[in-house]
């Protein structure tokens, strides 16, 4: 049996599960839509045009994302930007937050591939047949997404001195910047959100954006490690460093 054959159609869905369907959506296509223009703006900041054709390439993929969830809210009856509305204010928060260190938006980068892929694993089983059948194309993109922002992030981080205490850094950055976007004494925040916890599965879905994430962070292999020294500090009696939890 497919996975989706116990998925209802379209036109099956009761009005509950249509308007929660349509929310998730309506945040899920604004999402791809801020994901295809920070890959445009990443393929004119990257210097090597071998970098500049892979964000372009990524671009190009996530604006056929963004398409496609139109071309579902459409057959759901929605108007695209009504749907899109109450998702803006938070992830243009989000996504404005100016991150300066490299290492820090990578980490965001990353993190942030996983995240979607884990929301997408989780909708295709909550939604209808098509929109299921068409995130499937959209997740075999964002598993090579992410494997391309991990292997660019492990670059970053072995490069750089005290890379890896950068990282985690960036990894709390990216948390503080998530709750601050939420913006709890917003209408249009939190409330919004919860279309996520109405459609179904909501359990499968807490589960694995926090396995998820914590994995991910694990697989960085950011525990604790003494610091590298400049020589002269050996000179220095008792003098050690570790890196915080």
């Amino acid at each position: 049996m497919s996975p989706t054959s116990t998925l209802p159609n379209v036109e099956d869905l009761n009005p509950q599960k249509r308007l929660a369907l349509i929310q998730v959506l309506g945040a899920i296509t604004y999402g791809e839509l801020k994901a295809y223009n920070g890959a445009m703006e990443q393929s004119k900041l990257v210097e090597s045009e071998q970098d500049k054709k892979i964000y372009r390439k990524i671009a190009a993929e996530e604006l056929r994302h963004h398409k496609g969830f139109s071309r579902r809210l459409e057959a759901l009856g929605a108007d695209i930007e009504r749907a899109m509305a109450p998702y803006k204010d938070s992830l243009d928060s989000y996504h404005s937050s100016k991150v300066t260190d490299p290492i820090a938006g990578a980490v965001a980068g990353y993190l942030g591939e996983g995240i979607a892929s884990d929301m997408l694993n989780w909708l295709k089983k909550v939604s209808d047949v098509e929109t299921s059948q068409f995130i499937d194309t959209v997740i075999e993109d964002e598993t090579e997404h992410e494997q391309i922002a991990i292997e660019k992030l492990k670059d970053l981080i072995a490069s750089t001195p005290l890379g890896w205490l950068k990282a985690q850094i960036g990894v709390q950055q990216m948390l503080f910047r998530m709750i601050r976007a939420s913006n709890p004494s917003s209408v249009k925040g939190p409330r919004s959100f919860g279309a996520f916890l109405k459609l179904g599965r909501s359990n499968d879905l807490v589960y694995a954006l926090t396995t998820g994430m914590s994995k991910r962070v694990l697989s960085l292999d950011l525990g604790p490690r003494p610091l590298k020294l400049p020589k002269f500090a050996g000179k220095l009696p008792g003098l050690a460093f570790a890196s915080p939890r």
